[in-house]
């Protein structure tokens, strides 16, 4: 069963539409990029799958389940995808280990002692457990995000969005986190990321979309839409950026 399915998706902001029907499936364990150029809608389709916006038409569904629906219990739903932004979101009066052991202890899917365990083991995984008693303005922004992952992973989503995840970082913070999304890509994780590193999205995507002006113009295989991309829209994107 197809872990993510998109129909005819369709969002608009008042008299500004961003997603203009689009269709899309993501099956279970699949590592899917996302590209294209600022406003072409890759955001708010995340933000739609993850119901942080709410679609103006169409339906998702993930894991058999309809999001978009009227009854959906979102908050149960959204346990299972995690999400990292552009922005960290990490709470500044929290250390670290405690923003990673909130979400579990608030929704009550583990004990103290049990989310504590869990959050040394993440920051162990991200190659943070040193920092588990710093404070978030005491790291780097790679460190930070780095946290930020861990922080989605500690509710074992089966899951994980990632918007432009490197975007807000220095250049050289940029490998130490897409090497973190990589080991995530080889256990198996589903994840669906919108990127502006290119090098990255052939390196760790099964599959490749480009989007513009709300639509998926082309998709497929790394290497088949790089090196011989057959939308002429591609073509001039990536003759503009590689």
């Amino acid at each position: 069963m197809a872990k993510v399915e998109v129909r005819q998706l369709r969002k608009d902001f008042g008299a500004l539409e961003v997603l203009l029907g689009v269709d899309l499936t993501v099956e279970t364990g699949e590592v899917l990029c996302i590209i294209g150029p600022s406003g072409s809608g890759k955001s708010t389709l995340l933000r739609c799958i993850n119901a942080l916006e709410r679609a103006s038409a169409g339906c998702i569904i993930v894991d058999g389940h309809e999001i978009t629906a009227s009854h959906a219990n979102i908050n149960k739903l959204r346990e299972n995808i995690g999400m990292v932004f552009q922005q960290f979101n990490l709470f500044p009066h929290l250390t670290v280990k405690k923003n990673i052991m909130m979400a579990p202890v608030d929704r009550k899917k583990l004990t103290k002692d049990q989310a504590e365990k869990k959050a040394m083991e993440l920051l162990d995984r991200v190659g943070l457990s040193d920092k588990a008693n710093e404070y978030p303005d005491n790291l780097s922004g790679g460190q930070q995000q780095r946290v930020a992952i861990a922080r989605a992973l500690a509710m074992d989503p089966d899951l994980m969005l990632f918007d432009e995840p490197t975007s807000a970082l220095d250049p050289e913070m940029v490998g130490e986190v897409l090497s973190v999304i990589q080991q995530l890509a080889a256990g198996g994780m589903t994840m669906i990321i919108v990127t502006h590193e290119m090098g990255f999205a052939r390196e760790v995507s099964d599959r490749v979309i480009f989007m513009d002006e709300g639509k998926i113009i082309e998709e497929g295989p790394p290497d088949q839409l790089f090196q011989s991309p057959q939308n002429q829209r591609t073509i001039d994107f990536l003759n503009k950026i590689l």
